[in-house]
């Protein structure tokens, strides 16, 4: 794993739509992802979300983005790396860098597809914990998934 080359997080911004559509469309169509295909949706997200633009030396490798439900309560609302930057730690270190940020939240959830091996092994490995919980087509992609949960 190659984890030379700075990594920050850049706030998007609308000018950022098409950004993330080709970041999220890189994840469309991959079922244990649900992709932010609809320009309504990103602009949505941006607006009321915490919503980064991941860079590695000043190249746009993803996106991540969270919800603050209150002053306890965090909902890691998803996670992107572009396919060409992946395998490369840019994922662990911008959830590290998300968790940083949300140090003093009590309770951080979120929830992924039960067949995301490699993500649910990044999130095990800074404490969260699979719930035991199943929804069915969690999404509206006809795909289930699983909440974790990351309490403090």
């Amino acid at each position: 794993m190659n984890e030379n080359g700075e990594i920050k997080l850049r706030r998007a911004t609308l000018e950022d739509v098409d950004n993330v559509l080709e970041i999220e469309k890189t994840a469309d169509g991959v079922k244990t992802y649900s992709a932010l295909t609809d320009r309504s949706d990103v602009i949505k997200y941006i607006a009321n979300d915490i919503f980064y633009i991941i860079e590695k030396n000043n190249e746009i490798a993803g996106n991540v983005s969270y919800e603050l439900k209150d002053n306890n309560h965090a909902y890691l609302s998803g996670l992107v790396i572009l396919p060409k930057y992946q395998g490369q730690g840019i994922a662990r270190r911008a959830i590290g860098m998300i968790l940083e940020e949300l140090k003093d939240v009590k309770q951080i959830e979120l929830f992924t597809h039960p067949e995301n091996k490699k993500s649910i092994g990044l999130y095990i490995s800074f404490g969260f914990k699979k719930t035991g919980e199943q929804i069915e087509n969690y999404f509206g992609d006809g795909e289930p998934r699983i909440k974790m949960i990351l309490e403090k």
